[in-house]
């Protein structure tokens, strides 16, 4: 039996929105809405028994009227890097439209608590939601899950070497989370109706499906691992963002354990999803 009764979700054409949209569409009595852009068709995919409603993000009235007329009480957020700051006028009108919870887009790097000087442009905007949700007073839940499974080859230039490429300055040996999409999806969709808003206000959970260090991807992918200056296979923004990534598991900033403050959601927090089956690294890459 579901704690909430009626979810919206926004960013639903993102691999974690679809799961979150199907499993709360596939949950008896509960009333789910999608929020897209006002210029975006209703999306193929979604069950007939899911409601649509296109919005324009800077106009807070119409979009808490909107929230309201569904009797929305929580609001999930997966939308994609370049929407990010849109999320304050979306959790403006959550907030003016009786919302009990806002769960924004997080879903890589841990950002309570992180150090100012590793503050990287890429998790700017996502601290920036964060505090305006705070300052507002609408309680949220943030959901860190390492690094997306189908994103690891990619992380250590697999795909275009056929080695696991780790930067030169790096030892490697540093525990890292990494989870599936659809265990990331589906965990939100689990949390929020299966347990109260006492349990989620305000809380930082991190998640892993397997534990690995960079070193030991050698092992999963059966290949040399290889010390370099640059990982292979990535270009422009990205080469940037990767190595930051490198840097950041080093530090211990993707996985479950390393503590960086009060509520941080350091220790992992899978049992919130009880008698779950976690996917594992090497089941998700094929491997």
């Amino acid at each position: 039996m579901s704690v909430f009764k009626s979810i919206a979700v926004a960013g639903a054409q993102s691999a974690i929105g679809k799961v979150i949209v199907l499993t709360l569409a596939a949950t008896p009595g509960m009333s789910v809405l999608v929020l897209t852009r006002a210029t975006t068709a209703r999306p193929a995919y979604l069950p007939e028994n899911v409601a649509h409603a296109g919005i324009n993000y800077s106009d807070v009235d119409a979009t808490a009227t909107i929230l309201s007329g569904h009797k929305v009480e929580v609001v999930i957020s997966p939308v994609n890097g370049a929407a990010v700051l849109e999320q304050i006028p979306l959790a403006n009108a959550a907030k003016a439209a009786g919302v009990k919870l806002f769960v924004p887009s997080e879903y890589g790097t841990i950002t309570k608590g992180i150090p100012a000087e590793d503050v990287s442009p890429f998790l700017q905007g996502k601290m920036q939601v964060a505090d305006h949700l705070q300052s507002i007073g609408l309680p949220s839940l943030r959901v860190f899950p390492g690094i997306f499974q189908d994103y690891v080859p990619l992380l250590v230039g697999y795909g275009a070497s056929k080695k696991v490429n780790i930067l030169r300055s790096l030892k490697g040996d540093t525990p890292f989370s990494t989870t599936s999409t659809d265990d990331i999806g589906g965990f939100v969709a689990h949390v929020v109706t299966r347990h109260p808003l006492s349990v989620l206000a305000d809380k930082v959970v991190r998640i892993e499906g397997s534990r690995v260090t960079l070193n030991e991807l050698g092992a999963v992918f059966e290949a040399p691992v290889e010390k370099v200056d640059a990982i292979p296979g990535v270009e422009g923004v990205r080469t940037a963002f990767i190595a930051q990534l490198q840097k950041f598991i080093e530090k211990g900033y993707l996985n479950t354990e390393t503590k960086l403050a009060d509520g941080d959601g350091s220790g992992g927090a899978n049992a919130l999803w009880e008698d779950h089956r976690w996917t594992p690294l090497k089941e998700t890459l094929k491997l």
